[in-house]
């Protein structure tokens, strides 16, 4: 990186920090987008994995298991596959999801794809690890609203369940391995390829020229000040109001501290085009319309539409391969003891 670049870059972070709007040339000459690659890098192959909680083959599968199985939840309506499909790369197109007993869940779905990255989940951050978050769903009044005590205790009634945890952690399900084995699974969803991370590792056709004028812009204009590479996000807290987004409190809920109302951590963009409707709230509908709100709640500018398309086109770079094992729900353990098949809920009337 030259002087100039490194100043740039620099000057970035400083004024984000200080929460000063500011913009640079929009566009760089084509000699130029070279030097980008010392901006910019590809996501791991792999993500870090904890020292008491390695990947196994089996754990993957006991976690696989319990991603899809509705089984988690207080009624057998929901899972997390429920709000994390991967028809819909590991979020869903709704503004927010509807939980257990029809209630809405408070924040839009973030996408599962590459959260191993992530150094705290959930909006607010109130879950450090994807354990954590894993068990945080589970309780949650909204998405499942079960103890994974209870859970293990059913599930372990299930002999596919049973011997699969034992296999996997050396004792039946409980709440610690029902975490650990879901996050396991999360671990695996992770899409290193592409256009962007191919472009960065020398194939020079992997993006169009647009697109390398969106990445030219999005850096120049200092987007990458907060979605920094190479999982185009920070993981810092912001603050975000937007209309309709007041129903979630942000970062307070967590910390109690006035100061944090209203702030969300940053999003990763990767996959950013393909997980739409956006913001914390749900709605932004479209793309476009998200890098223009962006550029005026964040930098104070208007940004021109030949850059909202450029830097639409570069946000589309980011959009890499789903893993092929999240394309296929896998078949679950049957059997049970008595109570284990649902609820003893009143049917409906209607035929």
């Amino acid at each position: 990186m030259n002087l100039r670049q490194s100043l740039r870059v620099n000057s970035i972070a400083l004024l984000v920090a200080c929460g000063v709007a500011f913009s640079f040339p929009a566009a760089a000459e084509d000699s130029d987008y070279a030097s980008y690659r010392e901006l910019l890098n590809p996501i791991p192959a792999l993500p870090l994995i904890p020292a008491d909680n390695s990947i196994t083959e089996k754990r993957v599968k006991l976690g696989e298991m319990l991603y899809w199985d509705r089984r988690t939840s207080k009624t057998g309506a929901t899972s997390c596959g429920f709000c994390h499909h991967p028809a819909y790369y590991g979020a869903e197109p709704m503004d927010r999801s509807v939980g257990v007993f029809g209630e809405i869940h408070a924040a839009n779905a973030h996408t599962v794809l590459n959260a191993a990255f992530h150094t705290s989940q959930f909006f607010n951050g109130s879950a450090a690890t994807l354990e954590d978050q894993a068990l945080a769903a589970i309780r949650s009044h909204v998405a499942s609203r079960s103890w994974p005590e209870e859970v293990g205790e059913r599930l372990n009634r299930v002999p596919g369940y049973r011997d699969l945890s034992q296999e996997a952690y050396g004792r039946p399900l409980d709440e610690e391995t029902i975490g650990k084995a879901i996050a396991t699974f999360m671990r695996t969803l992770i899409t290193p390829d592409y256009p962007l991370a191919r472009w960065l590792n020398g194939d020079e056709s992997a993006m169009t020229e647009q697109q390398k004028r969106g990445m030219a812009a999005f850096v120049d204009r200092g987007c990458i000040g907060c979605h920094t590479s190479p999982y185009f996000s920070n993981f810092s807290f912001q603050k975000f109001e937007i209309d309709g987004g007041m129903h979630h409190v942000g970062r307070y809920k967590v910390t109690g501290d006035e100061n944090d109302k209203f702030t969300y951590k940053v999003p990763s963009l990767l996959n950013v085009a393909m997980t739409p409707p956006y913001t914390h709230a749900g709605v932004i509908r479209d793309l476009p319309t998200m890098v223009r709100v962006m550029g005026s709640k964040m930098l104070g500018t208007e940004l021109p539409d030949d850059e909202v398309a450029d830097i639409t086109a570069f946000l589309h770079a980011l959009t890499g391969q789903i893993p092929e094992d999240f394309m296929t729900i896998p078949v679950l353990p049957i059997g049970g003891g008595e109570g284990d098949f649902g609820p003893d809920l009143t049917p409906s009337t209607k035929e």
